[in-house]
């Protein structure tokens, strides 16, 4: 399919695919390499991509960015049809806000230990979801001033004010940075001891002090998402100029990292521009490839639905491993000892990983069905 043929869609199929990429190398391809580990032992080069350390860039850290890089991408399509005569009105906040008030409470389900209900456990903020809800929010908000060159700054000028306090307000250590020194200060006031305590079992990561860089990476979706519908643009131009941005913004990345480390428990500028190159570039190939070269095809659509389908239920998908994920993991388990009986020790891991990925995979689907037949 050439420009001149494309044409523009309510929904690329390129975001749903990259949300699906991003939920299936989580829920699927991670635990598939630990399984491998369980099983045979793989080399600690092949391990720490799939785990997070102070400094440095693995795949593993990108998860979590281009959750939050997606969230702002949908946002141009999700919110126009809520707007009446081009203005925000109630219908539009009512649902910026129900949507938000959703991933912070499942968040807390998550994460945060609400379904204690012991107010000495329960952690207010610590989940992926509720860092995916202030991106929402601040895009949904973006979203209505009506100068795009105000828009396309805003998410620099928060991503600068962000750095230039981690430069001058402390160092890049774990406990000495700038991020971590407010969070110790301010968290106390929202989160009782007891649970800050179980809080800092993974320590090094920030949540508050952060907030501006998880507003700048929803933002930076909502941008690219707003290159790839420039009618003024033919769509192979969009493509072109979305992966020109994202290679600008892993180049500097690249660039910083002598002088401001990449660390993702802080977001320091040089990890988050990498994050938002490697986003943007994922994002444009997509949208070359399956809105542009092979839009419409058939043996294109079938090779990617399951990750279209991870794409579209990827809230789901996150909390049945996050919240349900050793009943899964139980269910593997049940199949295990016929493979090892007929196969060897080797076989448990995979065969609990196998049983388990079916089963979310057919919960996926039965999920996506029933969205499907009530449209």
């Amino acid at each position: 399919m050439n420009d001149k043929t494309a044409t523009a869609k309510k929904r690329l199929l390129s975001l749903d695919m990259l949300r699906g990429a991003d939920m299936f190398l989580l829920t699927v391809i991670g635990p598939f390499v630990w399984a491998l580990n369980k099983s045979f032992g793989l080399p600690k080069g092949v391990l720490a991509q799939f785990d997070h350390a102070w400094g440095g860039f693995s795949l593993w850290d990108i998860i979590m960015p281009l959750f939050i890089f997606m969230s702002g991408a949908a946002v141009p399509f999700a919110m126009k049809g809520r707007l009446d005569d081009g203005h925000a009105r109630w219908r539009y906040w009512r649902h910026v806000l129900s949507r938000f008030a959703l991933l912070w409470v499942l968040g807390m389900v998550a994460q945060g230990r609400l379904l204690t209900l012991d107010a000495n456990l329960i952690s207010p903020f610590d989940n992926t979801l509720q860092t995916i809800a202030f991106g929402y929010l601040a895009c949904a908000i973006v979203y209505r001033i009506p100068s795009r060159a105000v828009r396309f700054a805003i998410p620099a000028a928060l991503a600068l004010v962000y750095t230039l306090i981690l430069a001058f307000l402390g160092d890049y250590s774990k406990t000495g940075n700038a991020a971590m020194l407010f969070e110790n200060w301010f968290v106390p006031f929202t989160v009782p001891a007891t649970s800050r305590v179980l809080e800092l079992a993974d320590p090094g990561y920030t949540w508050w002090a952060t907030i501006p860089m998880f507003a700048a990476m929803g933002l930076s979706g909502m941008c690219a998402t707003e290159i790839l519908k420039d009618e003024n643009l033919a769509p192979s131009r969009r493509a072109t100029r979305l992966a020109v941005a994202g290679a600008a913004l892993l180049a500097l990345g690249w660039l910083l990292v002598p002088v401001i480390p990449p660390i993702k428990h802080i977001y320091t500028l040089s990890f988050t521009a990498q994050a938002m190159g490697w986003s943007m570039l994922a994002l444009a190939a997509l949208y070359a490839l399956f809105d542009i070269r092979f839009a419409g095809s058939a043996a294109a659509g079938r090779a990617m639905s399951l990750l279209v389908l991870f794409g579209r239920t990827s809230l789901l998908a996150y909390m049945c491993i996050d919240v349900f994920g050793s009943v899964f993991n139980a269910f593997g388990k049940m199949f295990a000892p016929g493979f090892v009986h007929l196969f060897g020790e080797w076989a448990g891991p995979l065969s609990t990983w196998l049983a388990s990925t079916l089963l979310l995979v057919a919960v996926l689907k039965t999920r996506a069905d029933a969205l499907n037949n009530r449209r």
